[in-house]
C-alpha cells in the first residue's frame, strides 16, 4: 500500500510540476500574444502619427506662406493699385500647395484679388461659404473640411488666415484653395498594400479627402459619427470597424482601425486592416503554444511513470532500513543498491546507522555531564541569592546604624545643648534681676555650638556646598573638616575641571566614594599624610587617594565579606565599588599592614554627565 501510494505521489508530483510549468508557459504566452497585438496596434498608430506629422508640417508651412502676404508690407486694399498685392500672391503661390489659387477678401468677405486670375469678376461676396463666414466671425485661421464649390462642382479645401495691411491693421482674409487630389496628399497615403489595408485622410464630417485606395476618395465613411467624435476630441484611438467593401458585396468584414487626429486641421488619419490579418501572428502563436502544452503534458505522464518504476523499489528498501533504525535496531546494515543518488542515499543511511550506534554512549555521557552542570549552576544561583540577601541585610543594618549615629549625635550634643539653653532661660525668667550681658553671651555661645553641631550632621547627610559650589569645593571642604581638624596633612591636586559641573548623580557618587575613603583614613588609618589627585578629561575621570597609615589585609577583608560576618567591616569598600560601577568605572584597593593604602578609581565620561 505504501509502494502504490508513493507511485501515485510521484506521478502526481511530476504531473503537477509539469502542469505548473505549462500554466506558467500559458500565462507567459498569453502576455506575449497580447504584447504582440498591442505592438501591432501601436505600430499602426505610430505610422498614422508619422503621416499626420508630415501633413501637419505641410499645412503649417502653407499657413505661414499666407501670413507672409501680410508681412510683405504690400497689402493696401484701399487704393486701386493691386500690383503689389498681386506680386505678394505670386510669391506665396509659387512655393505652396494651393493648386487652385490664392485669393484676398476684404473685411466684408468680398473678393478683391485672385491669383492666378481665374475669376474675372471682383467683389464677389463669399460669406455664404462656411469656412469664410467662420473666419470672419472668429478672426482665427481656418483649415476647412472637404467643400464643394458650386460654381464649378468641384471638391476643394480652404486655408484662411487674417490679412493685415502695411500698417498692421486687420484688412480682410488671405486664403488658398487646395485640390484634394493633390499628389502631396495621395503620395503620402500610398505606402500601405491596398489589397490588405488602406489609409484615409478624413475630415471632421466623415468625408474621405484622400485615400491610398483611390476609389474611396470623396466618399462618406463615418458611421454614427465615430470618426467625427475622435477628430473633435483630438485623442488617438484604436477600435474595430465593420466594412462592406468586399468584392462580392455579400460578406461583412471586420477591420482594425487606428485613428490619429490632426493638430492644425479638423482632419484625421485612419488606417484600416482586416482583423484576421492583424491577429494572424497571435493566432499562430496560440496554436503553437497549445501544441507545446499537449506535448509537455504527455512527456510529464511518461516521465512520472518511469520515475516511479526506477525509484519506488530502492526507496522501499531504504524505508525498511530507516524503520529498523527508528525502532532502535542498529545491528542490521542498510541495503545499498546501485551507484546513483539512491545508492548514495543508502550509503548515507549506513554511515548514519554506524554513527548513531557510536553516538548513543556519547549522548549518555553528555547527559550525565549536563545533569552535573545543572546541579552546579543551581547551587551557584542559590549561593548568589544568599549573598544578595545577606548584602541587603548589611545595607539595612548600615542604614539603621547610620540612623543610630545621627540620633546619638543629636541626643548627646544637640539635645544636651538645647537643654542647657532651656535651663538658663528658665533661670533668667525666675531671676530676671540677675540677667547680665555675660549670661546672655554664654547662652548665645551654647546656641552657636548647637547650630554648628546640627550643621555638621546635615553636612554629613548632604553637603550643601556640593550643590552650591560643585565637586571641587565640596572635596576641599571635606578634607578641611575631616583631616585638617585632626592634624593630618593632605595634598590636593584637581586638574581638568575648568569650572565644569557634572550631573547630580555623577557628583554625588564621586563625592561619596572620596568621602568614604577620607573618613576611613580619619578613623582607622592613623596616617600623617594623605595625597588626593583627581584628573578629568573629556572621556574619563581618574582619582588617586593614598595615605601612609597602618594599612590592612585586603584579601582577608574581602574573605570576611564573602563569609557574611555581620560586623560591618568591609561594607564601606563594597559601597565604593558599587558606586564606581554606576559610573561605568572600576575601583581598585592596594594595601597591606604597615604599608599604607592606595585607592584608584577610573570612570568613563558620558555626554550626559556634564551640565552646562
Amino acid at each position: 500500500m505504501r509502494r502504490g501510494g508513493l507511485r501515485r505521489r510521484i506521478v502526481l508530483a511530476v504531473t503537477l510540476g509539469m502542469s505548473v510549468i505549462l500554466l506558467s508557459f500559458g500565462v507567459i504566452s498569453y502576455y506575449i500574444v497580447n504584447k504582440s497585438i498591442e505592438d501591432s496596434l501601436n505600430q499602426k498608430l505610430a505610422f498614422g502619427r508619422l503621416v499626420r506629422n508630415k501633413i501637419d508640417n505641410i499645412i503649417t508651412d502653407n499657413i505661414n506662406r499666407l501670413y507672409d502676404i501680410s508681412l510683405s508690407g504690400a497689402v493696401s486694399l484701399d487704393d486701386d493699385n493691386l500690383a503689389p498685392e498681386r506680386a505678394a500672391l505670386d510669391t506665396a503661390y509659387r512655393y505652396s500647395i494651393f493648386s487652385d489659387g490664392i485669393f484676398l477678401l476684404d473685411s466684408g468677405g468680398n473678393m478683391v484679388l485672385h491669383y492666378p486670375e481665374k475669376i474675372k469678376e471682383t467683389h464677389i461676396n463669399l460669406l455664404s461659404i462656411e469656412p469664410v463666414s467662420r473666419m470672419v466671425a472668429t478672426g482665427r485661421p481656418v483649415v476647412s473640411n472637404l467643400y464643394t464649390a458650386e460654381s464649378v462642382a468641384k471638391k476643394v479645401l480652404f486655408m484662411l488666415v487674417p490679412l493685415k495691411d502695411r500698417n498692421g491693421n486687420y484688412a480682410g482674409i488671405a486664403g488658398g484653395e487646395i485640390d484634394p487630389t493633390n499628389p502631396v496628399f495621395t503620395d503620402m497615403l500610398k505606402t500601405i498594400d491596398v489589397r490588405k489595408a488602406f489609409i484615409d485622410l478624413i475630415d471632421s464630417n466623415g468625408m474621405i479627402i484622400a485615400s491610398s485606395n483611390p476609389s474611396r476618395a470623396f466618399t462618406h465613411c463615418d458611421h454614427n459619427e465615430f470618426f467625427s467624435n475622435i477628430i473633435a476630441s483630438k485623442k488617438e484611438r484604436v477600435a474595430t470597424c465593420h466594412q462592406c467593401h468586399d468584392i462580392d458585396k455579400k460578406r461583412k468584414s471586420t477591420n482594425i482601425v487606428a485613428v490619429v487626429p490632426f493638430e492644425t486641421a479638423p482632419w484625421g488619419i485612419t488606417i484600416q486592416e482586416p482583423e484576421e490579418d492583424v491577429f494572424a501572428p497571435s493566432i499562430q502563436l496560440k496554436r503553437t503554444f497549445a501544441l507545446l502544452g499537449v506535448i509537455f503534458l504527455g512527456t510529464a505522464v511518461m516521465l512520472a511513470v518511469g520515475i516511479s518504476r526506477s525509484v519506488v523499489n530502492p526507496v522501499n528498501e531504504l524505508i525498511a532500513g530507516a524503520d529498523r533504525i527508528a525502532g532502535g535496531d542498529l545491528s542490521m546494515p542498510v541495503p545499498i543498491s546501485g551507484s546513483d543518488e539512491l545508492g548514495s542515499l543508502g550509503q548515507s543511511f549506513e554511515v548514519m546507522r554506524v554513527r548513531l550506534a557510536g553516538s548513543l554512549e556519547d549522548i549518555k555521557h553528555h547527559n550525565l555531564e549536563l545533569e552535573n552542570r545543572v546541579r552546579e549552576r543551581t547551587s551557584q544561583i542559590r549561593e548568589s541569592r544568599k549573598r544578595i540577601r545577606h548584602l541587603l541585610d548589611k545595607i539595612l543594618s548600615t542604614q539603621e546604624e547610620e540612623r543610630k549615629r545621627i540620633a546619638r549625635e543629636l541626643h548627646d550634643v544637640t539635645i544636651q545643648e538645647l537643654s542647657a539653653i532651656l535651663m538658663r532661660v528658665d533661670m533668667c525668667r525666675i531671676h530676671p534681676e540677675e540677667i547680665t550681658p555675660r549670661k546672655i553671651e554664654e547662652i548665645r555661645g551654647i546656641v552657636f555650638d548647637a547650630i554648628v553641631g546640627v550643621r555638621a550632621i546635615t553636612q554629613n547627610l548632604r553637603p550643601s556646598v556640593l550643590d552650591d559650589l560643585g565637586l571641587e569645593a565640596a572635596i576641599r571642604r571635606l578634607l578641611d573638616t575631616t583631616l585638617a581638624e585632626k592634624k593630618i596633612n593632605y595634598f590636593l591636586n584637581i586638574a581638568g575641571t575648568n569650572d565644569r559641573r557634572f550631573g547630580i548623580d555623577v557628583e554625588i557618587r564621586l563625592y561619596r566614594i572620596i568621602q568614604e575613603a577620607v573618613m576611613n583614613i580619619s578613623r582607622h588609618a592613623g596616617a600623617e599624610n594623605v595625597i588626593l589627585d583627581m584628573t578629568v578629561t573629556k572621556e574619563s575621570i581618574s582619582v588617586l587617594i593614598e595615605d601612609d597609615g597602618e594599612g590592612f589585609d585586603v584579601d582577608a577583608l574581602m574573605h570576611r565579606k564573602i563569609n557574611y560576618e555581620n560586623d560591618g567591616r568591609g561594607l564601606g569598600l563594597i559601597g565604593m565599588k558599587e558606586r564606581a560601577s554606576l559610573l561605568n568605572g572600576s575601583l581598585h584597593v592596594r594595601s597591606s599592614p604597615g604599608n599604607g593604602t592606595r585607592i584608584t578609581l577610573q570612570a568613563k565620561m558620558m555626554s550626559d554627565d556634564v551640565r552646562a
